[in-house]
């Protein structure tokens, strides 16, 4: 299963949070393994092209000083370095822009991940309406609708399904039956 992380901009009403929310695959980029820099301004990455460039043009001038095999070793382990946090430097220019990290989820691709944010986002804003509406009587917390609640939401979502393999879906104790 994939990992996924969501990203969605505060502030907004339930349904433009969700439509606005954006999410990452977490995984090995190979574009940015083999052109970095190709990856970057195909991803609009500016500020990491900046330290990418920064970084690269001082080593590119030392081609006198070391050997051809290692200024490879060294660009071949700053390609390796940028494709595996590819997702995080999306991430990273999404929070630059206002968004706020909500969940990660692992999901089989990403429609199953996006429905399932979707599901435990409208349980969350369903479970903020109900205890707004139930009487304050001091002995239930008030749930505020953060990132908290859709993570017990995804939390949930997840122990409903079904899974097959060696690791089913927890079940009550036949104890108490």
């Amino acid at each position: 299963m994939a990992s996924y992380t969501i990203y969605e901009k505060p502030g907004l009403s339930l349904e433009d949070t969700i439509e606005s929310a954006v999410v990452i695959k977490n995984e090995y980029s190979t574009l940015a393994f083999v052109l970095p820099v190709v990856w970057m301004v195909f991803k609009r990455q500016w500020w990491v092209l900046l330290g990418y460039c920064l970084f690269m043009i001082p080593l590119w001038s030392l081609n006198d000083i070391l050997p051809t095999w290692g200024e490879m070793l060294i660009t071949l382990i700053i390609s390796l370095w940028v494709s595996v946090e590819a997702p995080s430097f999306i991430g990273w220019s999404l929070e630059r822009r206002g968004f706020v990290e909500v969940a990660t989820l692992f999901a089989e691709d990403q429609d199953h991940c996006e429905r399932r944010y979707v599901a435990a986002r409208l349980e969350a804003a369903k479970n903020r309406v109900e205890t707004r509406k139930a009487p304050a009587t001091g002995t239930q917390p008030v749930q505020q609708g953060g990132s908290d609640s859709i993570k017990t939401g995804l939390r949930d979502s997840a122990l409903r399904e079904s899974v097959i393999g060696l690791f089913p879906a927890p079940e009550a104790s036949r104890e108490f039956k």
